[in-house]
């Protein structure tokens, strides 16, 4: 599934650990026959193992489609509840159409993207319109403390573009999971080491022949890359969730 870098432009870490999933053929085929059969175990046990709440269609982009970690996986979940009564600083979520919801019980999972912002958050409430406090974060975990501070200020309707920039991978790592994708991607589809290092990589390298590129510190990060690239989709992804 090969995607132009503008594709990851506005992902998050835990949009990109969901890009690593979506291409490991082993959820697919779990995917597929989840689809098929239907079976409420095996959904479980396999949403237990890959951090999951609900498996999700990795056919689908993930901006549109995203996937609902289980709590406790993903640093960017934050947690909301109904509020006592007359509680100070209590507020309902803006009137925004979720681009992802599921339900089970008086427990919402919701996906919010509001002002360039994606906000993962589980609303624990019958009536999840009702005003809402925040479960705090425990404070050393920056990344915890940057969403849980963005749902704050979306509570409050104020910007969240300072925590945001936490929550978003540097540019720096943007471009390296861009081109660990993309590796991916190759490697995926057969590609040698070769293709992927003169085609995508080193580019300018093009025209090297067979035997010099066996012998070129190039080859030896291109399998780094490859390497690395695996070892996201196969769970690695997790470390992504974490920030």
């Amino acid at each position: 599934m090969p995607q132009h870098a503008g594709t990851f432009a506005r992902h998050d870490r835990a949009d990109f650990a969901q890009e690593f999933l979506r291409r490991n053929p082993a959820y697919r085929a779990h995917w597929r026959a989840l689809r098929t059969a239907g079976a409420t175990g095996a959904r479980a046990a396999l949403c237990a193992r890959l951090g999951l709440a609900y498996p999700f269609d990795p056919d689908l982009p993930v901006r549109d489609a995203p996937a609902c970690w289980a709590p406790g996986v993903a640093a960017q979940l934050v947690t909301l509840q109904a509020a006592p009564v007359a509680f100070p600083g209590a507020a309902a979520l803006p009137d925004v159409v979720p681009t992802a919801m599921w339900r089970r019980g008086d427990v919402h999972d919701l996906v919010l993207d509001h002002t360039g912002v994606r906000h993962r958050l589980q609303v624990v409430s019958s009536d999840p319109g009702a005003p809402l406090v925040i479960l705090l974060a425990p404070c050393a975990d920056a990344l915890r403390t940057a969403c849980a501070d963005a749902a704050r200020r979306l509570l409050a309707g104020l910007s969240a573009a300072p925590p945001a920039a936490v929550m978003r991978p540097s540019a720096l790592q943007r471009r390296r999971l861009t081109l660990l994708l993309g590796v991916l991607d190759l490697s995926l589809a057969g590609a040698t080491t070769r293709a992927i290092g003169t085609g995508l990589v080193y580019p300018w390298l093009g025209d090297i022949g067979a035997q010099v590129w066996k012998t070129t510190s190039e080859r030896r990060r291109v399998q780094r890359l490859i390497g690395e690239a695996r070892q996201l989709m196969d769970g690695g992804y997790r470390a992504l969730l974490h920030g």
